[in-house]
């Protein structure tokens, strides 16, 4: 008998670890209620006409920011905002050129959608409107644009309030910053 007792209550302490690890991965993919994601940037550059000139955007590194509001599991809204830096070549229509460092600035408001793979990963897409400054230092070029944005990346889950995530951004805004890819770390309250 004490042998089935103990066979018991190994069992049941078995299965009471097993329900609560599930349920604590469950819980890893779900989460309502605010969140904010400061990031790492690399800005992959690209190449524009800007009048009779061309502009060529190196590689760049910044940070950024979402502030989010997750509705459920699979739906938020995010502000969002990204400072970075690059080397941008003007050449000129004779074939001269001068390169300078740049500033860009973003903002925007996404919708993100997101579905739980497995316990840990989280695939996730954004689709926004942003709007861009940028300042080429001494080329003596400054502008603003707006436009369509999309993201597609994957989270990573360590706990029900940590996350790191790695996105590539894409955006309809033509400019020497060119699209991007960020990592993030989310912390969700």
């Amino acid at each position: 008998m004490r042998r089935s007792f103990l066979l018991c209550l190994v069992m049941a302490t078995l299965a009471f670890n097993t329900q609560a690890e599930e349920l604590h991965h469950t819980k890893l993919g779900v989460h309502t209620g605010p969140y904010f994601e400061p990031k790492l940037i690399m800005t992959l550059g690209d190449t524009i006409s800007h009048g009779e000139s061309t502009l060529s955007g190196d590689t760049g590194y910044g940070i950024g920011y979402d502030l989010g509001y997750s509705f459920t599991e699979n739906f938020a809204l995010e502000l969002d905002g990204t400072y970075s830096k690059s080397d941008v070549k003007e050449t000129d229509s004779i074939g001269d050129t001068q390169t300078d460092r740049a500033s860009f600035y973003t903002y925007g408001v996404n919708a993100a959608l997101s579905y739980p793979l497995h316990k840990h990963f989280i695939i996730l897409g954004k689709l926004g409107y942003g709007y861009e400054h940028e300042d080429l230092g001494k080329l003596g070029i400054k502008g603003s644009d707006h436009g369509a944005n999309w993201t597609a990346g994957v989270e990573y889950s360590f706990n029900p309030h940590v996350e790191v995530s790695f996105e590539y951004e894409g955006s309809e805004i033509k400019s020497a910053r060119g699209d991007s890819l960020q990592l993030g770390l989310i912390y969700k309250f």
